[in-house]
């Protein structure tokens, strides 16, 4: 979600929410006006719907806008003079243990007396979070929901277990007389707090079959490559070395060799599939060179190879 991204909130950006009828999901949540009230009840579904998203993947809750069925219906602002950015700040401390790096943006409409407030929340490494309420919660499609015992038992791990990502790929040329020559690399991070030493990226190429040779530099590094099927192939590239907390590393470095009749054949159907693996968990991203696309999620990445290959 490109909203998640960003390091500052305007009106504008509301605005393009409610004129695209962006949907509810895991990572972002509308909320009215009336759901920031001094009251007890309130202030605990404050907790809980924070604490929810800071025990799943993190988010963002829109406070001071509408929704019908899940869609942003309208701008509610909030009276910022007596729901203040400290006060809001003061009811999520209420989560326990407290969350670190919460990010709270208030836009003003004309003045204080309408504001929204745009809450980032992190995916937490220190969760399970409590809520006031004494229980635990997690994002669930469009709601917060209570927690099973298991569940919460897993997130205790999380603070234990390193997480990695695939941030990006790069896939250049370069032209010979007969031939095309691409090279293959591709970005991995570690976003959690623990250091990783046991890690591999495997690139899955649909159009092989125009492939006219594969091969990998530096030579001592332990790539390797495995014909799947008739246009499948596998590229698999190791880990190297440990990958430490914040920590980015490039990997592959494969060489693509085309012949220039196969090349138009090659391009345009292909998409570099990417699967990460590493202790604890995986990450998925695909990436489209002839349109520049990244596609993320197994269900959407397995839906546009399978029409890319009809």
């Amino acid at each position: 979600m490109e909203l998640i991204k960003k390091d500052s909130y305007s009106i504008a950006d509301i605005d393009s929410l409610i004129t695209n009828e962006v949907e509810e999901d895991i990572h972002l949540d509308y909320k009215a006006a009336g759901a920031l009230e001094k009251e007890d009840k309130k202030r605990t579904e404050i907790t809980k719907d924070i604490s929810a998203f800071a025990n799943s993947d993190g988010g963002i809750i829109v406070y001071g806008v509408s929704e019908i069925d899940h869609r942003p219906k309208e701008i509610s602002p909030i009276d910022g003079r007596v729901y203040t950015k400290e006060w809001l700040e003061n009811v999520i401390q209420l989560i326990q243990p407290r969350i670190e790096d919460i990010k709270i943006y208030p836009i003003r409409i004309d003045d204080i007396g309408q504001s929204i407030y745009v809450v980032k929340i992190p995916r937490s490494s220190s969760a399970p979070h409590m809520a006031r309420d004494k229980r635990y919660y997690k994002r669930f499609n469009f709601k917060s929901e209570p927690m099973e015992d298991y569940e919460v038992k897993d997130l205790y791990n999380r603070a234990s277990t390193p997480k990695l990502e695939i941030t990006g790929c790069l896939f250049s040329s370069k032209e010979t007389d007969s031939e095309i020559e691409y090279e293959l690399i591709a970005g991995i991070a570690n976003i959690g707090n623990r250091v990783c030493e046991s890690y591999k990226l495997n690139f899955y190429i649909n159009t092989a079959i125009y492939c006219s040779k594969i091969s990998y530099k530096p030579l001592e590094v332990k790539n390797s490559f495995t014909i799947l099927e008739k246009n499948r192939l596998k590229l698999s590239s190791p880990s190297q070395e440990p990958i430490f907390p914040n920590e980015q590393l490039d990997m592959g470095h494969f060489q693509i060799s085309v012949k220039k009749e196969n090349n138009v054949n090659f391009w345009n159907d292909l998409v570099i599939d990417m699967i990460l693996f590493y202790t604890g968990g995986s990450d998925d991203l695909a990436y489209i060179p002839s349109t520049k696309e990244f596609v993320s999620g197994r269900e959407n990445i397995d839906k546009i190879i399978e029409e890319k290959n009809k």
